[in-house]
C-alpha cells in the first residue's frame, strides 16, 4: 500500500523540501552576517551555511526527484536525512533570520517524514521480494 503512495508523496514532498531550503538559502545569503562571534569568521560562516544549504538541500532533493521513484530507496532517505540536517544547521540563533527560521522547520521536518517514508517503502519492498522474511 505504501509503494502506491510513494512516488506521488516524494515528488509532493521532495519539491516542498527543495524550494523550502531554496528560499532559506537566499534569505541567509542576504542577510547581513552574524554578530557576536569571536572564534569564527562571521562571512564565512553565512558563505558555509547558505553553500552547504543549496548542496544539501536544493541540489541533492532535486537529483532525487529525477530519478526513478522505487529505486535505490535508501539513497533516498540518507539524500533527504541531509537535506534535513542541513537546515538545521541554520536554525541557530546566531544564524537564522526572521522567515528563514520557518523555512527551515518545514524542510527539516518533511525531509524527515520522507526519509522515514523511503525506510518504510524499502522494508515493504524487501517484504514484497522474501515474503518469508523477517520483517
Amino acid at each position: 500500500m505504501l509503494t502506491r503512495y510513494y512516488p506521488s508523496a516524494l515528488r509532493i514532498v521532495g519539491c516542498i523540501v527543495a524550494v523550502c531550503s531554496a528560499i532559506s538559502a537566499l534569505l541567509l545569503g542576504t542577510a547581513p552576517p552574524p554578530d557576536g562571534l569571536t572564534a569564527l569568521d562571521p562571512a564565512a560562516l553565512r558563505t558555509v551555511a547558505v553553500v552547504v544549504l543549496i548542496a544539501f538541500g536544493v541540489a541533492l532533493p532535486v537529483a532525487v526527484l529525477l530519478t526513478s521513484p522505487l529505486k535505490q530507496l535508501l539513497l533516498k532517505a540518507g539524500a533527504f536525512a541531509f537535506a534535513a540536517f542541513a537546515n538545521a544547521m541554520t536554525l541557530s540563533p546566531l544564524l537564522s533570520v526572521p522567515f528563514q527560521d520557518t523555512t527551515a522547520l518545514i524542510v527539516v521536518m518533511c525531509g524527515l517524514v520522507m526519509a522515514t517514508l523511503s525506510v518504510l517503502a524499502y522494508m515493504d519492498s524487501v517484504q514484497r521480494k522474501t515474503p518469508q522474511s523477517k520483517f
